[in-house]
């Protein structure tokens, strides 16, 4: 095993003793600056995780998408930092429109504390192409009541202009937000658990010290404790894990500093059958109440302009650019080579083979029972080794060599070898032939027919610069002025003075509204709201 899988092992050892024993576990907290959207839109978050006083352990926090029939649809996988993470969630664009449940948490948080560890709230997505439920006069929804600590320079207000919002005074201030309002839902802020769900399955605790841990299962009644799995993570790098199955089926692939991928690819060893194999979610599985009610999504026609001002704020807020750490983290594969060849050195020839046998001296061609094989030569024993290296085209494992001799190399950039016995966790390989193509797409070469490609986003990069993000346009541009969320203190870095905030009104006519939540030293929350107009 490699090292963070031996720590793994040992952390869940003693923390599922002293977990347990913790009758906090992991608190977790978070906000959204608006709660109507657009399927393509960016719900932006800003969440934390917390043990007592101190940040909590975990690196990654989740926030997912669950629908009105208890599916997830969507899943952020968000880095933590500090025990905070400011970063978004995706929705995707073939969601029908409806009213979903946003709920965040970390990899253990819901089965520590299920109340405090498990944190959701409605929000509302339309799509153009698949609209919600139309009536003739829709239910109007609870309406706000207005704070009279919340002070407005202005009731009415025209685009272009500013408003002056004073806040409620002599208070510790926790959100501030103004944003677009939302008709649509009857039941907007924060959902207990207690509320909302019936139970909540029993998990065994994988706590993310250092990354995401993928979970895999194996039908328990096709377990076979011995038999080799290789899960590849692609994306601008490659990496390869490699794990047997407990007894009960699990399997745990700790991706450590791998982060930033677009998709993995599972094969079972010798390319071996993967009908009874599945990755696990991340998420919790739970169940609602039976009496725990999805509100109803209707629109009237009385809400088409509406609709469309907000269409044209969804749409805009991608043109704004935030920026993103781009850092390449080093991935820890213990591949040291030994030889690289970058093949535009040499001749390019038409098979694998074919290159091997002309300028690669450190590997010999062999035919076995009318079947191309490579055999690497042992630095160490000064002798070839008995059977196939380790064969890899971006970190995918290859294990017909006879496909990969006939293969034309033409879009693998370099091959690297490594001569000596190559150790992953507890897995001995007699070297490594290692391919890497010019676009970490495989240079062509096909995925074995037993492996499953599957679209698993890793972590989101870090936002490194967000404070412009909800910024009005400058003026001298001669741009529209199309925010539907207008200030947001969540944003790092955000400050206001003396508890008030004076803001640029946009020319998105409608309703908007201004939230507040202050909390106490000890912890006590209040919430205070107001709507203003644009006409």
């Amino acid at each position: 095993m490699d090292k963070f899988s031996i720590l793994l092992i040992l952390f869940l050892s003693v923390c599922k003793v002293s977990f347990a024993q913790e009758s906090t576990g992991e608190r977790v907290d978070f906000s959204i600056p608006k709660t109507v959207y657009f399927g393509g839109e960016r719900v932006w978050i800003a969440s934390e995780a917390m043990r007592g006083d101190s940040p909590s352990e975990s690196k990654i926090i989740y926030a997912e998408l669950v629908n009105r029939y208890n599916e997830s649809v969507a899943v952020a996988k968000m880095p933590l930092e500090e025990g905070r993470s400011f970063n978004f969630l995706l929705i995707p664009t073939n969601l029908p429109s409806d009213n979903y449940l946003l709920r965040v948490f970390t990899r253990v948080s819901p089965y520590q504390n299920l109340e405090e560890g498990l944190v959701q709230q409605f929000i509302t997505i339309f799509n153009r192409t698949v609209p919600p439920t139309v009536v003739s006069e829709r239910k109007k929804s609870v309406q706000v009541q207005n704070s009279s600590e919340i002070v407005l320079s202005n009731k009415v207000n025209a685009p272009g202009s500013k408003l002056t919002i004073e806040l409620p005074p002599s208070t510790e201030l926790d959100v501030v937000s103004v944003a677009a309002s939302n008709p649509f839902l009857s039941t907007q802020g924060m959902i207990s658990s207690a509320v909302a769900y019936g139970s909540l399955e029993k998990h065994s605790l994988v706590p993310e010290l250092f990354g995401h841990v993928i979970e895999a299962r194996v039908d328990e009644a096709a377990v076979d404790t011995t038999k080799l799995y290789y899960l590849s993570l692609h994306g601008e790098k490659s990496a390869l894990f490699t794990d047997r199955p407990d007894a009960d089926g699990s399997m745990f692939f700790d991706a450590g500093g791998m982060k930033n991928w677009k998709y993995l690819v599972a094969q079972a060893d010798g390319n071996g059958s993967l009908l009874d194999f599945g990755i696990v979610s991340p998420a919790p599985v739970t169940h609602f109440k039976s009496d725990f009610i999805f509100p109803e999504l209707e629109i009237s026609p009385a809400d088409q302009d509406y609709l469309k001002e907000l269409l044209k704020g969804g749409q805009v807020e991608g043109y704004f650019v935030n920026e993103f750490d781009a850092t390449l983290f080093p991935v820890v594969t213990g591949l040291l080579e030994d030889k690289t060849y970058l093949l535009d050195d040499y001749t390019r020839f038409e098979t694998v083979a074919t290159v091997i046998k002309e300028y690669v001296p450190e590997i010999r061609n062999k035919t076995v029972k009318k079947k191309r094989e490579f055999r690497v030569l042992d630095d160490v024993m000064d002798a070839g080794f008995d059977s196939n290296p380790l064969m890899l085209v971006d970190a995918l494992p290859v294990f017909d060599s006879d496909l990969l001799a006939e293969f034309d190399p033409a879009n693998f950039k370099k091959l690297d070898i490594l001569k000596r016995t190559f150790f992953l966790n507890e897995e001995k390989f007699s070297g490594v032939m290692s391919f890497s193509s010019y676009k970490n797409d495989f240079g062509g070469f096909p995925i074995p027919s037993n492996g499953i490609y599957l679209d698993y986003e890793g972590i989101q990069p870090k936002v490194v610069s967000a404070q412009s993000l909800f910024d009005s346009p400058d003026q001298e541009k001669n741009i529209m002025d199309w925010r539907t969320v207008l200030y947001w203190s969540e944003i790092p870095e955000t400050t206001s003075s003396d508890n008030s905030i004076e803001i640029t009104i946009p020319d998105l006519k409608g309703t908007y509204q201004i939230t507040v939540v202050t909390k106490t030293a000890q912890g006590a929350s209040k919430e205070y709201m107001k709507t203003f107009e644009v006409k």
